[in-house]
C-alpha cells in the first residue's frame, strides 16, 4: 500500500509525510485502495479488527520510522484509521453477526439514555 499511486501521486507517501509535519499520531487508509490492491486482507480487516488493525498499525509504525527515524520520541505508536467501507448498513439492521466486525453506519442520535444491558 505504501507505493499506492492515484493520478500519479504516491497517496500514503504524502499522508505519512503530512501526519509527521503535522506532529499527528493517526493516518487514514482507504478500504476501497486496500480491497482493489490487497483482496484478501480487505477481507481479513473487515470480519477480523480486532486481530489486523494492530498489525497494520505495527506496520505503519515501522514505515515512519523508516523515513522519519526520530518520529517515535514524538509519539511512540501511529494508529491506522480505516475509512470509505463500501457497505452502509442501518441502525436497526445490526444484529450479533456484526459483532467484532467494521461496520459502517450513519444516524443523528436525537436522545441518549443510559446503557442497557
Amino acid at each position: 500500500m505504501r507505493s499506492f499511486a492515484e493520478n500519479g501521486e504516491h497517496v500514503y507517501e504524502s499522508r505519512i509525510q503530512e501526519m509527521c509535519q503535522n506532529n499527528k499520531q493517526s493516518i487514514e487508509v482507504n478500504f476501497v485502495h486496500i480491497s482493489n490492491k490487497l483482496p484478501g486482507i480487505a477481507i481479513w480487516i473487515a470480519e477480523e479488527p480486532a486481530k489486523m488493525i494492530p498489525i497494520l498499525n505495527d506496520v505503519a509504525a515501522d514505515i515512519v520510522a523508516e523515513v522519519y527515524p526520530d518520529y517515535g520520541k514524538i509519539h511512540s505508536e501511529i494508529f491506522v484509521r480505516i475509512r470509505d467501507l463500501p457497505v452502509e448498513d442501518k441502525l436497526r439492521d445490526l444484529r450479533q453477526l456484526h459483532l467484532n466486525a467494521l461496520v459502517k453506519f450513519r444516524g443523528v442520535v436525537t436522545k441518549r439514555s443510559g446503557v442497557f444491558p
